[in-house]
């Protein structure tokens, strides 16, 4: 399968690259201490100057707000780069020890903080600072935070193999409320929310329905039906993360243990985990790793070495002006738009 290029941005001395919630994505730029937040089209919004001059950041972003935070203290700005609150992490019973604490900011303006000295998940007003509740969330230090496109909601994952289900997130009625999710480590929402998809470090992934927890399909990476040869029978891993693409269509990449190739990047089918495609990118260089983007059918690709991202898209999943829902991909008995079907 040969995506199409929607379009490519080059920044300086790019280093952190994330979804930013209802808006595209958050770049920190330490070189130029800005953040840079970009549209789903890949598109400058603004660029943010930031009041931590630091090597190492740590961010979140919607359209309304911009957290960020180095080792010490956690700042808010509004949009336009204005400070709104700053706290130092003690504030909210984080260990001074502890230099990575995961926080995510909501298309609601709530600011989600999971501290790993107490144990405590704790939501935050982002306008003010005013913290609104919080709950204890037995699990491993290391956690991190998804958005889920369909809601307000937020996935909360915990790293496994520690006794602990990662879980969905939201506010009830100025209450956290949590429903743990079954599987591995949560590794994304589908494009309209009613699916999730799990993987463990050990070569598995999962597809569940989110309403009902249902297992749609579960396997090892030995396992997928119809993988090449040349990857069933040599020694290869999963990457962090695996994607949605459509509701239908997963974006993995595997990894040779042994450094001897590029990476690739497959796609399977969602309904079975069985290989699609591979994806042939119209590019000389390999684009590098996969980051996640909220609309059906895209990702982006970040090029380490030129500092480049590049946004892509399989299909058209534009909905037509009088349907609320997008046109449906292809399922598995049929070709994915670009790829030629072989009888």
């Amino acid at each position: 399968m040969r995506p199409r290029l929607i379009n490519e941005v080059r920044l300086e001395g790019l280093q952190h690259v994330l979804p930013a919630a209802g808006l595209g994505w958050v770049v920190t730029e330490p070189a130029t201490e800005t953040v840079s937040l970009l549209d789903h089209d890949l598109q400058l919004v603004r660029r943010v100057s930031l009041p931590l001059a630091v090597p190492r950041l740590n961010v979140s972003a919607t359209s309304r707000f911009v957290a960020i935070a180095d080792s010490h203290e956690l700042v808010v700005l509004d949009s336009a780069g204005d400070i709104c609150w700053r706290r130092p992490w003690r504030r909210f019973g984080a260990d001074p020890a502890d230099t990575d604490v995961p926080f995510h900011l909501d298309t609601d303006g709530i600011l989600w903080i999971r501290v790993a000295t107490t144990r405590e998940l704790v939501a935050l007003d982002a306008a003010t600072g005013v913290e609104i509740h919080r709950v204890t969330v037995v699990g491993p230090d290391a956690a991190w935070f998804l958005h889920r496109p369909a809601d307000a909601s937020t996935g909360l994952g915990l790293l496994h193999p520690d006794p602990s289900r990662s879980a969905l997130i939201s506010l009830n009625n100025g209450r956290i409320a949590l429903r743990p999710l079954r599987g591995p480590d949560l590794a994304d929402f589908s494009p309209e929310g009613s699916r999730y998809l799990t993987m463990s470090i050990d070569g598995f992934l999962s597809v569940r329905e989110l309403a009902t927890e249902t297992v749609l399909a579960e396997r090892h990476l030995d396992d997928l039906p119809d993988l090449p040869s040349r990857i069933r029978f040599a020694d290869w891993c999963f990457e962090y993360p695996a994607l949605f693409l459509t509701d239908e269509v997963l974006l993995v990449t595997l990894s040779p243990r042994d450094y001897s190739d590029d990476d690739e990047h497959l796609l399977l089918s969602a309904r079975s985990l069985r290989y699609r495609s591979r994806t042939h990118y119209p590019t000389l260089r390999w684009p590098g790793s996969i980051v996640s983007a909220e609309r059906s059918g895209r990702w982006l690709t970040r090029d380490h070495e030129e500092s480049t991202l590049r946004l892509w898209q399989i299909g058209d999943v534009t909905p037509p002006p009088a349907s609320p829902q997008p046109t449906s991909t292809p399922l598995d008995d049929e070709p994915i738009p670009g790829q030629i079907a072989l009888f």
